[in-house]
């Protein structure tokens, strides 16, 4: 049976070595780890708490291939390619205690919105500066 012109029988991995796509390396380590474990690291221990670290994982992938009209036996009828985005930026960790537990940020918000004052306040008194003279 021959589908879009490709006979499987003749391009089974029976008859030729198996071929790994670098994509296909790229879906399986990432159909693996799938669950929380891309996010979320492994805890480390610290004196009396844990510390678990937090991530933001983005990734979008993508790949396709397929044959030419050529010669099916021929390696240099089939050509596959592929692409992709893949992003881990942490966001902080997560402090474990008997007590409690508390997030910090990699990222100090207060400290960003003190700098965000001193830029405003700085700008609005040059304005008045400018428009005295």
């Amino acid at each position: 049976m021959e589908v879009n012109g490709i006979n499987p029988t003749i391009n089974s991995t029976a008859t030729k070595p198996f071929y790994r796509s670098p994509i296909g390396v790229i879906f399986d380590k990432f159909a693996r780890y799938k669950d929380v474990s891309l996010v979320y690291g492994e805890p480390i221990e610290l004196e009396n708490k844990k510390v678990l670290p937090v991530a933001k994982v983005d990734y979008y992938v993508g790949g396709g291939g397929g044959y030419s009209g050529e010669s099916k036996n021929s390696s240099a009828t089939q050509g596959e390619g592929g692409g992709g985005y893949i992003s881990v930026k942490p966001l902080g960790v997560y402090e474990i205690t008997s007590d409690k537990v508390k997030f910090k940020p990699v990222i100090d918000m207060k400290f960003i919105l003190a700098i965000i004052t001193l830029l405003t306040l700085g700008l609005t008194l040059l304005m008045r500066l400018g428009k005295k003279k």
